[in-house]
């Protein structure tokens, strides 16, 4: 994705160069640049979610490896229909793809962490209170996916600006884990 942002940038022999200013050349290219600035901030997002649960783990199965590569592996599809995206300047089949993959990757990252706390993967530096707060900070970016794939049919820009509902999710997903962790 960074070396798409390089690729809308004029080349130093295009004749349009001369012509446009720095601000002039964003502001022409600027739903391409916001589209790939939601995708990286999202793939960061699943990177480091994935991070902190392999940091967290002691030991995997089997079943739990492969559970990883298919999350990886929905995450590079996601990309793939980025590339999509750019090249077809917000197809709704690609904005939809990008939803759907993302919510994948996320739900099988919330899967295999729930897995793991129940079959006793997770290190012994975690207590459980920390592994149930892991599962419920895993869960807003597949939620908020689900979510703006509702919107991919009214185009890039409204889909783009729904991904900000992962901040209401939040919020309702950290009342939701207060009130369970008080229970439990």
């Amino acid at each position: 994705m960074i070396f798409q942002v390089f690729l809308i940038l004029p080349r130093p022999g295009d004749p349009e160069l001369e012509y446009l200013s720095l601000g002039q050349m964003f502001a022409e290219h600027l739903t391409q640049l916001l589209f790939m600035v939601v995708g990286l901030i999202l793939i960061v997002m699943y990177w480091i979610q994935f991070n902190r649960q392999l940091g967290n783990l002691v030991r995997s199965t089997p079943l739990h490896a492969r559970l990883a590569v298919v999350q990886m592996v929905f995450l590079m599809i996601y990309l793939y229909f980025v590339r999509f995206d750019m090249e077809y300047n917000g197809l709704v089949l690609a904005l939809q793809m990008e939803s759907i993959f993302l919510a994948l990757a996320g739900f099988i990252g919330v899967f295999n962490w729930y897995y793991a706390k129940l079959n006793g993967l997770t290190s012994d530096q975690i207590d459980k209170n920390e592994e149930t707060t892991m599962l419920f900070s895993l869960l807003p970016e597949p939620l908020a996916s689900i979510f703006t794939l509702l919107f991919a049919v009214l185009g890039p820009g409204i889909w783009t600006i729904a991904f900000l509902s992962i901040v209401p999710i939040t919020w309702i997903l950290n009342r939701i884990k207060k009130r369970y962790l008080l229970t439990e």
